[in-house]
Order: structure tokens, then C-alpha cells, then sequence
């Protein structure tokens, strides 16, 4: 579980675990036991907590009216684990991947992700299927 607080000593938000007893600003250095802190957003998502942080480093310490729902300015919607947006997609090639992830993302850097954790396979030269 991950949660989003404020130093005591420099004011900014950062995301600790809270597995961990202690945890350090990545701001000002301060270590600080997470079990003391009071928690602004909790969340399982390493995902959600960070926007949860952003919110909270922009909208000055509180986060009013933050519900785990965090849209970009210009971002239709948050943006999905890449396996949801290639899940649809059948057979497709680099531009096919590039038009699913309408500008989220570099399409060749995820379509090397894909194939690093084994996701997707070429099925011939330039065509790609989820495995």
C-alpha cells in the first residue's frame, strides 16, 4: 500500500511505502517514519499515489476534490497498463500500436517493452500478436 504525505520539514508531498518503517524526502533528505505520518491519499496503485503527489505538490497540500481520478490537460482519459491497449488490437504493426495509444507513449519504446516481457511476438516481419 502506498501513500501520499507532506515533509514536516521542507512542506513538499513524496509517496512512501507503507511496508517500510521509514522512508526519506526525495526533496530535502529528511527520514521520516511512515508509520507517523498522516497520510493525504492511500492507494495500492504506485500509479494513483503519484498523481495523488503531483496533486498534492500543486494544489498546495490539500487535496480537494482528488479522488483517484487524475486527467492531464489535452488527456482524454489516465492512461492504461500497456497490456489493456493492445489487448483489442489482434495482429497489428508499429502504426497500428501507434493509433491505440494515441500519443501516451513512444510506440517502438512500448512496443520493446512488449516484447521484453514476452507480451507480444512477431508473427512475421513487422506484424506483431499478443502471446
Amino acid at each position: 500500500m502506498y501513500a501520499a504525505v507532506v515533509c514536516p520539514r521542507c512542506r513538499k508531498g513524496f509517496a512512501v511505502d507503507l511496508e517500510h518503517r521509514t522512508s526519506s524526502c526525495p526533496h530535502c533528505g529528511r527520514q521520516v517514519r511512515t508509520g507517523r505520518m498522516r497520510a493525504r491519499f492511500t492507494s495500492p496503485s504506485a500509479v494513483l499515489t503519484a498523481q495523488a503527489v503531483a496533486e498534492l505538490n500543486r494544489g498546495g497540500r490539500a487535496l480537494k476534490g482528488f479522488h483517484g481520478k487524475v486527467v492531464e490537460e489535452g488527456e482524454t482519459a489516465p492512461p492504461l497498463p500497456l497490456e489493456e491497449l493492445v489487448k483489442g488490437l489482434g495482429e497489428f504493426d508499429v502504426m497500428g500500436l501507434e493509433a491505440a495509444l494515441r500519443g501516451r507513449m513512444d510506440a517502438e519504446e512500448a512496443l520493446r517493452r512488449l516484447l521484453a516481457v514476452g507480451m507480444v511476438y512477431e508473427v512475421s516481419p513487422g506484424r506483431y500478436r499478443m502471446a
